[in-house]
């Protein structure tokens, strides 16, 4: 028996990262992206559709959110948003702590930015967004956590939901042990609804899953037409993936 199980449709969706990639890039994984992260050009967004006050506002990592979901919902952005990140503004954190270390002080600006449902704050706040919006940290399940997360406030009659699963890795000089790291910066937005596109079930078993972020994975299967897979749970079991 599954430990959950549940059905939705992806209306479309959108990465975006720090890197250039193109679609042959995206298929190959992300061993590849780890072996071949620093020969891939860097970029970062635009952000044309905000005035310039407002662009300048935005950090790196929320600017990859920005970029990724506020194209794909169009002139509707009024509606829930669960986002999902590991890490977060953690480069933003160890900054913060090595100016409090070495000056004594941080700036307080650097700092309300710096907690992890800030980035979404500032989401409702330029995108005028009243609706619902959650912030959540499920590790290695951040994608699959926060479907779930969709789907429960869809079964509440909600039409549409807005899912974001973003990471920034931790930067070489913060590193005081090995620890996985993303091979780049990512933002993906996902328009959910209701449906049968997709099955999603977590079940007891440890299966046969590969790779360490499941988000990255998702990408790689939709580049390549994978109709069935499976990710690991950080805590218990494996996602069965099906796509109908």
């Amino acid at each position: 028996m599954p430990i959950c199980h549940f059905s939705f449709n992806i209306k479309n969706w959108a990465i975006v990262c720090n890197k250039k990639l193109e679609v042959d890039d995206w298929k190959k994984g992300e061993i590849f992206w780890l072996k071949n992260a620093v020969n891939f050009e860097e970029v970062s967004p635009k952000l044309a559709f905000l005035p310039p006050l407002k662009r300048r506002r935005l950090s790196p990592f929320a600017r990859l959110f920005f970029e990724s979901a506020w194209e794909l919902l169009g002139e509707n952005k009024n509606i829930p948003v669960v986002y999902a990140s590991s890490n977060g503004e953690i480069n933003r954190n160890f900054d913060l702590w090595h100016s409090l270390l070495t000056e004594g002080d941080v700036s307080p600006t650097s700092f309300s930015l710096s907690v992890h449902n800030a980035l979404v704050g500032q989401w409702s706040e330029l995108g005028g967004v009243k609706a619902e919006i959650t912030a959540l940290a499920a590790k290695q399940d951040n994608l699959e956590i926060a479907l779930l997360e969709a789907y429960l406030l869809l079964n509440e009659g909600i039409n549409q939901v807005l899912v974001v699963v973003a990471e920034s890795p931790l930067v070489d000089s913060y590193n005081a042990s090995p620890v996985y790291r993303q091979p780049f910066s990512y933002a993906l937005s996902l328009l959910v609804e209701r449906g049968d596109d997709y099955s999603l079930a977590l079940d007891e078993g440890v299966g046969n899953s590969s790779g360490s972020d499941n988000a990255l994975i998702w990408v790689k299967n939709q580049y390549l037409g994978v109709k069935t897979w499976q990710t690991k749970s950080s805590t218990k079991g494996t996602w069965q993936w099906e796509k109908n």
